[in-house]
């Protein structure tokens, strides 16, 4: 199967390429800079294009013959103007695709994501049949959710806030995500259809940070918890997290004031799945686990 990915530096692309080239598809990459993707990355066997989304000039023409694409792009500060430019992008990659014989395009969100809404009702209005998924919190090697742990841990005691505390998620690692993406490729039944995909448990995320601290910590920190997140605590997990996540991370740090959960789990009757709790997924990467399970 030839496979086209847009969003190519991403973190969710960078672990589902090895997983498409290891099921033998064919693997072609959208990246804005074609010699710095090719410097960075050790893929073997895979086509890059050059593409900044965002100047529909510097898009090279994708291979007719595409059979599905995923859309993969990284989120834009969520203000009007890159909301704009967010738009701007998918508006390209459409025009793009549409001249291809796709069948499929997927693409990965936030659960209740309102501020994502118009970049999903571009994707749909392609000739592709839109596949969208829609996951909490994921849970994988580098991934921001075990980067803000970390940060958070780094300092005794621990500060977080009230709302993160009591804040409900349904993580879900990266290995049942990566299956998940792989499964819906060219499968009709996940046609225009937007799913809510999550673990086994809804669990706070002051448990996941409990956790988190048994799993590496070798004694039990302090956790103080403050009313509000206030600026000193704003400035240094954005000066941690920043400049090349920092997008993901606002996301992140703006999501962790609701609850995450699925309202719905209707994806498991076309694909059924057993997923791994938050503490599983924990010990497969302590263990150094480099393959994700589940794929």
């Amino acid at each position: 199967m030839k496979v086209l990915l847009a969003g190519a530096n991403s973190y969710i692309a960078s672990q589902l390429i090895p997983c498409l080239i290891e099921k033998g598809h064919q693997v072609i990459c959208v990246a804005r800079d074609k010699k710095y993707f090719t410097t960075q990355h050790n893929y073997d066997g895979i086509v890059v294009l050059n593409g900044d989304l965002l100047r529909s000039h510097s898009i090279e023409d994708f291979p007719v013959d595409i059979d599905a694409a995923f859309y993969l792009a990284n989120r834009l500060t969520q203000t009007s103007g890159f909301a704009g430019l967010e738009a701007l992008s998918a508006q390209n990659f459409m025009d793009a695709l549409n001249k291809t014989h796709c069948s499929q395009l997927i693409t990965v969100g936030d659960l209740h994501a309102t501020s994502r809404e118009h970049i999903e009702k571009i994707l749909a209005s392609g000739r592709a049949s839109l596949t969208g998924l829609q996951t909490s919190m994921i849970v994988g090697p580098g991934s921001i959710s075990m980067e803000l742990f970390r940060a958070l841990t780094e300092n005794k005691p621990i500060v977080i806030t009230k709302a993160w505390s009591e804040a409900n998620i349904q993580p879900i690692y990266i290995g049942d995500l990566l299956g998940y993406l792989l499964d819906c490729l060219l499968n009709r039944s996940t046609y225009n259809r937007k799913f809510e995909i999550g673990g086994p448990q809804t669990i706070t995320f002051k448990q996941m940070l409990l956790l988190y601290i048994a799993t590496y910590a070798d004694e039990r920190p302090n956790i103080v918890t403050l009313p509000r997140l206030n600026s000193r605590l704003s400035a240094y997990l954005a000066n941690f997290l920043s400049p090349i996540n920092y997008p993901e991370a606002q996301s992140l740090l703006e999501n962790l004031r609701y609850d995450s959960v699925c309202t719905e789990d209707c994806i498991k009757d076309i694909l059924p799945r057993e997923c791994v709790t938050f503490k599983q997924s924990l010990q497969l990467l302590h263990n150094h686990t480099e393959k994700p399970m589940s794929v």
